[in-house]
């Protein structure tokens, strides 16, 4: 097994087991009173979240300033197909839906819309 050499990993007698001196010893107290300075007055659960529920309530919702153009990009037969095929999407969308719901009566209106999406998704 080698010697391991203290001075390679900075183990010094100097560097490692700094002696304390006069200016340390003055600089100590200091910090601990910065450290109790900081301390904050404890909330419980309830006082946050009714602050972050204020925060939220001065959000303003934001408008759409902009229109899309759909001329620009598209002309009008491929305008008259998406719309279509839209329209189809949707109509399929609406028939799995009700399907679920009366295939399952008690089953909540968010799964029987996974379970449209999952049949939608699965044909398309």
């Amino acid at each position: 097994m080698a010697n391991i050499n203290p001075i390679r990993f900075g183990v010094t007698g100097n560097s490692y087991y700094k002696q304390d001196s006069e200016k340390d010893l003055a600089k100590t107290p200091a910090k601990e009173q910065k450290a109790a300075e900081k301390q904050h007055k404890q909330l419980g659960s309830n006082e946050v979240l009714g602050y972050l529920s204020a925060q939220n309530a001065d959000l303003i919702p934001v408008k759409a300033q902009k229109t899309l153009d759909v001329s620009k990009y598209v002309t009008k037969e491929q305008e008259a197909r998406i719309a279509a095929f839209v329209k189809g999407y949707e109509a399929d969308y609406a028939e799995a839906f009700n399907i679920a719901a009366n295939e399952f009566p008690e089953i909540s209106e968010k799964a029987a819309g996974d379970l449209a999406l999952a049949y939608i998704n699965a044909s398309y």
